[in-house]
C-alpha cells in the first residue's frame, strides 16, 4: 500500500499558514551582523585614509568597533609574525604581505590603491627645486630606511635617476652623502621635514597633503614608481568575520571613495 507523505496529508490551508510562517522567519536584507574589536594594522601612509574608513566601518557596523594600529609595513610584518594580534594587514607594498603570508598567517592580498613619490621640503624652502638639487653639496637629506616601503622605493627613484646618467656621475652616491638620518616609517621622515630639521626627503604625495606646513617639488615620471598598497585578512586574527568584512568595505565603493579623498589613486579593475 502506498503511504501518502505527511506533508501532502496536510490541509491546503495548513501548508499556507506554514508557508508564510517560513517567509516571515527569512532574514532580512542589510549589512551582515559584525561585532567587538576588529583589529587593524595598516602602513603610517594610510594613517587618514584608514581613521576615516574606520569611521565609516562602524557606523556601517554598529556593533563593532575598529582598532588601528600605524606603523613600517615592515614593522607591522615582524609584529604580526611574532604573535601580535590583527585581524587585516594594510602595506604599502606586496613584499611585507607576502612576508606575513609565508608564515600562514594572511590569504594572498589584494591591491587596494596607488601612491607616487615626492620632494617634501618645508613651505618657503629654496634649497630643494628640481631632482637634482639632492645632490648638491650640504644638503640635509632625510629617507626612510632601508626595507621600509618608503625607503626601498626611493632608493628605486635614485637607482633610475643613476642609470639615466643626465644629472652627472656619481649621483647616487653624491645622493646617500647628503643623507643625515634614515628613518624607520614615512611619517617620522615627514616629521623631520616639518621640524626643519631636514632640507628635504621622499615621501609619498599623500604625506605632502597631510602636512600644511610641508610642500611638494615633483619627482620626474621617469624616476618615479608607483608604490602598490595592498590589504588582506589575517587567518590567525581573533574576529575572522570582521576582518574579511573590513576588507571587502575598503576594497568597496565607499572604501575606495574614501582613499581617493585622501589623495590615492586606485589600481584598475
Amino acid at each position: 500500500m502506498l503511504r501518502r507523505s505527511p506533508l501532502r496529508a496536510l490541509p491546503p490551508l495548513v501548508l499556507l499558514a506554514a508557508f508564510l510562517a517560513g517567509c516571515r522567519g527569512a532574514p532580512k536584507s542589510g549589512p551582515e551582523p559584525v561585532s567587538g574589536d576588529v583589529i587593524v594594522s595598516a602602513a603610517s601612509s594610510l594613517t587618514e585614509a584608514f581613521t576615516d574608513i574606520a569611521r565609516a566601518f562602524e557606523a556601517k557596523y554598529p556593533g563593532a568597533k575598529v582598532r588601528l594600529n600605524f606603523a613600517s609595513s615592515a614593522t607591522l610584518a615582524t609584529q604580526i609574525n611574532e604573535g601580535a594580534p590583527a585581524d587585516v594587514f594594510a602595506a604599502a607594498d606586496r613584499a611585507q604581505i607576502d612576508a606575513v603570508t609565508a608564515e600562514w598567517k594572511a590569504s594572498s592580498g589584494k591591491v587596494i590603491a596607488l601612491n607616487r613619490l615626492v620632494i617634501a621640503k618645508p613651505k618657503g624652502s629654496t634649497a630643494v627645486s628640481t631632482y637634482a638639487d639632492f645632490a648638491k653639496p650640504g644638503l640635509k637629506l632625510v629617507l626612510a630606511a632601508d626595507g621600509v616601503p618608503a625607503g626601498d622605493y626611493a632608493a628605486r627613484s635614485l637607482d633610475a635617476a643613476d642609470r639615466a646618467g643626465v644629472f652627472g656621475a656619481n649621483f647616487r652616491a653624491r645622493v646617500m652623502a647628503n643623507v643625515k638620518s634614515r628613518e624607520p616609517n614615512v611619517r617620522a621622515v615627514l616629521t623631520k621635514v616639518q621640524l626643519g630639521e631636514a632640507d628635504a626627503a621622499i615621501v609619498y604625495s599623500t604625506d605632502v597633503g597631510a602636512a600644511p606646513e610641508v610642500e611638494a617639488v615633483a619627482i620626474p615620471d621617469a624616476y618615479n614608481v608607483d608604490a602598490e598598497y595592498v590589504i588582506a585578512p589575517l587567518r590567525s586574527g581573533k574576529n575572522p568575520s570582521g576582518g574579511a568584512l573590513f576588507v571587502a568595505f575598503v576594497l568597496g565603493a565607499e572604501g575606495r571613495a574614501l582613499l581617493e579623498a585622501r589623495g590615492f589613486t586606485m589600481p584598475p579593475r
